[in-house]
């Protein structure tokens, strides 16, 4: 296949780069390492705060200066060589009392994820979000009355059963007046992310494709969820794993086999022959 043009390759992680068990296979690890040694900019692009994605960082050495990851959906690019921000979208504590209140009517519980720790409010019960959280991150339970007002945190999310999400995306649809404080996505059929307005990991790419003087027919990116749909359509490779929800497979270039069948490295290894 053709694959010069290729320079940057874009990384959704859970359930798209990592196995089932949320694990980096030797296969996936290889031809992400491999590329990179080659000179090719490889980006993990994730809903994820840092804590959880440094291991990988790490395990596939990715910690050059001129090395990336797109943290937060979108709303973070943080050079992991010298830890600066070349992009940093978050929210205020104080400007998002309406959109809570909208959540909270409905009986649903919110975690607010900041850069280095997560907040459970308990004054809306207690989530499963917990679980994957998974120990890395800080994780409060607190009142709301006692976080600061000037409390500063990148997302903040919902973790409930398909159908209540389904019908809180209809609510906050309705209430047009939220359009330019945020954005709300599935990162899962079980997890509704919110972020800023206009954060989505199709944008951090943009930014990043420009920092890098390259454009979006040197992009690749792989995803399986409706999260990673700006970044699929926004790339001249746009992979879908076989796992992927059918949205997704409808506007990839190409489809590749699940997350738990190695997809990502067997696609990558075709393409660029490695």
């Amino acid at each position: 296949m053709e694959n010069n043009t290729i320079e940057l390759l874009a990384f959704d992680m859970d359930n798209t780069l990592l196995l089932p068990d949320k694990s980096l296979s030797t296969r996936n690890a290889q031809a992400l390492k491999q590329l990179h040694a080659n000179g090719k900019h490889i980006v993990l692009t994730t809903g994820r705060p840092l804590p959880n994605v440094a291991p990988f960082i790490e395990q596939l050495g990715l910690t050059q200066s001129d090395d990336y990851v797109i943290l937060f959906n979108g709303g973070m690019i943080k050079n992991t060589h010298t830890n600066e921000n070349i992009l940093n979208r978050h929210f205020i504590l104080k400007d998002m009392q309406a959109a809570f209140h909208i959540i909270t009517d409905l009986g649903l519980p919110i975690d607010i994820v900041a850069e280095k720790q997560v907040y459970s409010i308990t004054d809306f019960g207690q989530s499963d979000y917990v679980k994957l959280v998974n120990g890395i991150v800080p994780y409060q339970q607190v009142a709301l009355a006692d976080l600061p007002n000037d409390l500063v945190f990148n997302k903040f999310v919902i973790y409930a059963d398909e159908a209540q999400l389904d019908h809180l995306e209809t609510i906050l649809q309705q209430h047009t007046e939220l359009n330019h404080l945020l954005s709300f996505v599935r990162s899962r059929r079980i997890l509704l992310e919110i972020v800023p307005s206009g954060v989505n990991k199709g944008s951090a790419l943009s930014t990043l494709l420009e920092h890098f003087n390259l454009t979006a027919e040197n992009l690749m990116a792989f995803g399986d969820e409706e999260n990673d749909y700006p970044m699929l359509k926004l790339a001249k490779v746009g992979v879908a794993m076989g796992n992927a929800i059918p949205q997704i497979k409808d506007i990839a270039t190409d489809i590749t086999k699940s997350n738990a069948e190695n997809g990502v490295g067997i696609f990558l290894e075709k393409y660029f022959n490695l």
